[in-house]
């Protein structure tokens, strides 16, 4: 049997297993329930904010109808209610009840506990006004020329650079590429483990050893369980947009679509680095209570580029988002947000992939080795020095 021919066997293998596992079917689903239910909830709640405004007298409902009007500019709605019965008593009651957000009586603004600055900024700002067009019209200044006085022309607006109008729905896909990304890696890295200490401890390796090469068995299986996950992946993310087309969360065009593209290529990189690492993980440890501890460096290296993926959609054109572009550990996460939200230049794209998959390719020799020295060893956990130098010459 040749090696490609072995290779091919052992992907197959491990990709028609894994796929007849109900755990595959479940994790499968739950990603695709949460993120389709985040999505509507997102396009049914991202809309205005909305607050009930209770007020007392004519006075402070021309404030709230003021505020009212100018948080239309700003997607923020208010509705207005009059109190029932004038006092505090029943503003405490309305706010107690949660009826009302906020009560505007006799030039106070009063609130269950700290209310909304949006809130309050837009109500102080009608209060001035109202005031200021009440001391106008005492100085004898009214009709046009105080509304003139009082509703000047606004600010025009212009920027340097061009504005894109889906910035908060890219940024949300972005979120959701690093969350993805972090749990394939995780889950499907777990996989390679799990199933290199599974055939150690039944010794089915040992069988499995007398006709293929160790390397051979180690390029199927990460493949194998590769395909698996990238078949996961595009139908989560097909889905995924999908919902978010049909609800108008985002408009899915070439570019979002490119993105995503680049987000699977970036999954299938750091995939091929961290999978090798994690199949050493396995091949140094008999028993699978004994598999955390192996994984642990791994794992957290894993988190430390989650919570850097995080830290890059705040700040993408910052020091940590430049430099994590360039460390084979954190690239796979922390470049795809970068690319959705359109702040990767394509030089960096292209050398972070280039320094990535150079790290893989380097890596991948170095992991055959490991694995190939501690596969068919049992007994005890091995270190590191002791897989390489039991390794086959």
């Amino acid at each position: 049997m040749s090696g490609r021919e072995a290779v091919t066997l052992v992907a197959r293998r491990e990709l028609t297993e894994r796929v007849r596992e109900k755990s595959f079917a479940i994790s499968t689903g739950l990603n695709i329930v949460i993120i389709v239910a985040v999505i509507v909830i997102v396009s049914l709640t991202g809309g205005d904010d909305s607050y009930k405004v209770g007020w007392v007298t004519e006075g402070d409902r021309v404030v709230v109808q003021s505020a009212a009007e100018a948080g239309r500019a700003v997607d923020v709605v208010i509705v207005s209610r009059q109190l029932g019965s004038p006092g505090p008593s029943s503003a405490r009651a309305a706010l107690e009840d949660d009826s009302l957000d906020a009560v505007v009586e006799g030039g106070r603004l009063i609130s269950k506990d700290e209310p909304p600055d949006e809130l309050v900024t837009l109500l102080q700002s009608a209060n001035r006004q109202v005031k200021a067009a009440e001391s106008l019209e005492q100085a004898g200044v009214s009709g046009e020329e105080a509304e003139r006085a009082l509703s000047p022309p606004p600010l025009r607006i212009t920027t340097i650079e061009p504005v894109d109008e889906e910035d908060e729905g890219k940024a949300g896909v972005a979120f959701f590429a690093i969350l993805i990304l972090y749990g394939q890696l995780l889950t499907y890295g777990y996989w390679v483990s799990a199933g290199v200490v599974e055939e150690k401890a039944s010794r089915v390796v040992e069988v499995v050893l007398s006709t293929i090469r160790p390397s051979h068995l180690l390029a199927g299986k990460v493949i194998g369980i590769g395909l698996l996950g990238l078949g996961n992946l595009l139908l989560t993310v097909a889905i995924g947009l999908g919902v978010a087309q049909a609800t108008g969360a985002l408009e899915v065009d070439s570019s979002v679509i490119g993105a995503a593209a680049l987000a699977l290529a970036w999954f299938v990189v750091g995939y091929a680095f961290y999978a090798c690492a994690f199949a050493c993980a396995g091949a140094l440890v008999p028993r699978q209570e004994e598999l955390q501890s192996s994984m642990t460096p791994l794992s957290l290296t894993i988190l430390i580029a989650f919570f850097a993926g995080f830290a890059v959609l705040n700040d993408p054109d910052g020091t940590i988002a430049h430099v994590t572009a360039f460390i084979p550990m954190t690239a796979p996460i922390t470049m795809p947000p970068r690319i959705v939200t359109g702040d990767a230049a394509t030089w960096e794209i292209v050398a972070s992939l280039l320094v990535t998959v150079g790290a893989a390719v380097l890596l991948i020799p170095l992991a055959a080795r490991i694995y190939s020295g501690g596969i068919l060893r049992t007994g005890s956990a091995l270190k590191l020095r002791e897989a390489w130098r039991a390794a086959r010459a």
